[in-house]
């Protein structure tokens, strides 16, 4: 038995929960994809994984095995792209996803940089505020806020974090008053995304947490840029992350409300599939993400989009 096209072949079950999507990947039949795992389960003398006709999952030495096998299948991918890749210019189509309010302020920007530097790399970048399944949907990389769902093949790298403040219109908060406690929003015009809708607490710090009585929103979207345009023109209070915040603040259209308040941490994460063989686009392009985003990274205790804003810890 060839042991590692063994090993790549069960990694790609256990990632498509399905022998029929695996050998469609592997350019294999579903009888051949069944035997190779029937053969490794018979030679290491331990059932990897329980099938059923409506479900395929991992038994415990299968998840065991799985990790292991990440590891070494990862090792001998480093070797070959010391090798091979890493010699290679980075080159083709790089489809990506993130967020849509994230990538018009601070994706955008860095795209002419990019194509500075990989001439040769077409972009595909999708954007959208849903969760995405990255191997299914053909992404070679993603900007997410959040791991989770996950699957544990992928590799998560964590860039910065972004709070979920509070903000209005100089002209708003001069009509309706500035509220100076968490108690005092339930008198003012609320404006709400589909995000904020289970937040029910604003946080000081980890341990100093109080219970807010919110009043009807007088909207809810899911679209953040929609909020501000209509916080910028003084509709009233919004929950907002900094990132989208960040630059009306600093230009002063906007204003945080109770500073020092947040109702949520939204860690940002560059994901990309932990698969043999990473390509030189695919690490050219995380490489130059980590570089864009290493201040950030420097200071894990600071919301990088309101570290220069008025009223800032």
């Amino acid at each position: 038995m060839d042991r590692f096209r063994a090993m790549q072949t069960f990694v790609r079950v256990a990632e498509t929960g399905s022998f029929v999507k695996a050998a469609d990947s592997l350019g294999l039949s579903k009888a051949s994809v069944s035997l190779i795992v029937s053969e490794l389960e018979r030679e290491l003398g331990v059932r990897l994984m329980q099938r059923t006709t409506r479900r395929l999952s991992l038994t415990e030495a299968g998840q065991t095995y799985l990790a292991r096998c990440h590891d070494i299948l990862e090792a001998v991918s480093d070797a070959e792209d010391q090798l091979s890749t890493r010699q290679r210019e980075p080159s083709g189509v790089l489809r990506a996803y993130a967020p849509l309010g994230f990538a018009q302020h601070h994706l955008a920007p860095l795209l002419p940089a990019y194509r500075a530097a990989f001439p040769e790399v077409q972009v595909e970048l999708v954007l959208g505020t849903r969760s995405v399944d990255l191997v299914e949907e053909g992404f070679d990389l993603a900007l997410l806020f959040g791991q989770q769902g996950l699957a544990s093949s992928m590799v998560a790298r964590k860039l910065a974090f972004s709070e979920v403040i509070l903000c209005a219109s100089p002209a708003y908060l001069a009509h309706a008053g500035t509220p100076l406690q968490p108690s005092e929003l339930a008198g003012h015009a609320i404006l709400q995304s589909d995000g904020a809708r289970n937040v029910s607490k604003l946080y000081r710090s980890e341990d100093e947490a109080v219970a807010v009585p919110w009043p009807v929103p007088i909207l809810s979207c899911n679209a953040v840029e929609v909020l501000r345009a209509c916080t910028l023109d003084g509709m009233g209070i919004t929950l907002l992350p900094s990132y989208v915040v960040s630059e009306s603040l600093r230009a002063g259209s906007l204003v945080q409300v109770l500073p020092g308040w947040r109702a949520a941490r939204l860690d940002l994460y560059m994901v990309y599939p932990s698969r043999r063989f990473l390509s030189a686009k695919v690490r050219g392009a995380a490489d130059f993400i980590i570089a864009r985003f290493a201040e950030f990274a420097a200071d894990s205790s600071t919301d990088p989009w309101l570290a220069y804003q008025p009223g800032a810890r």
